[in-house]
């Protein structure tokens, strides 16, 4: 029963998302909330990606720490900030607020892949 609670969850979360008209991509410095390194896009191909991403299985929520986050906006205005990891092979996942529940969603290797190539400053959709 959770689990098409959850489910449904990450689809409203894909409705949320399907009026964001930017993003901007955080990534921090090693085991602290500082920002190094800052992408954002308008680029619905990449927005769209990203919302595909996070819209995965419903993972446990790990106490591993965050490598950024995603600020998804519409006009001007948040929709949806996410956290995530993706450094850590065992604790890839995507965390956020949806319907008053915090949910984590498991991040696959293309994700964490598109992440770490961000980082780098390889742009491409």
């Amino acid at each position: 029963m959770a689990v098409v609670s959850a489910s449904c969850s990450n689809s409203a979360v894909t409705k949320k998302l399907s009026s964001s008209d930017s993003l901007v991509i955080t990534f921090n410095m090693l085991n602290s909330d500082s920002i190094i390194k800052t992408v954002s896009t308008t680029e619905n191909t990449a927005i769209n990606k990203v919302v595909d991403f996070i819209d995965a299985k419903p993972t446990e929520e790990f106490k591993c720490g965050y490598d950024g986050n995603l600020i998804f906006f519409s006009k001007g205005q948040v929709l949806l900030p996410v956290v995530f990891k993706y450094k850590d092979a065992n604790c890839r996942h995507f965390l956020f607020e949806s319907e008053g529940k915090v949910m984590s969603t498991k991040m696959n290797n293309e994700a964490a892949d598109f992440l770490e190539s961000l980082e780098q400053g390889k742009i491409f959709y």
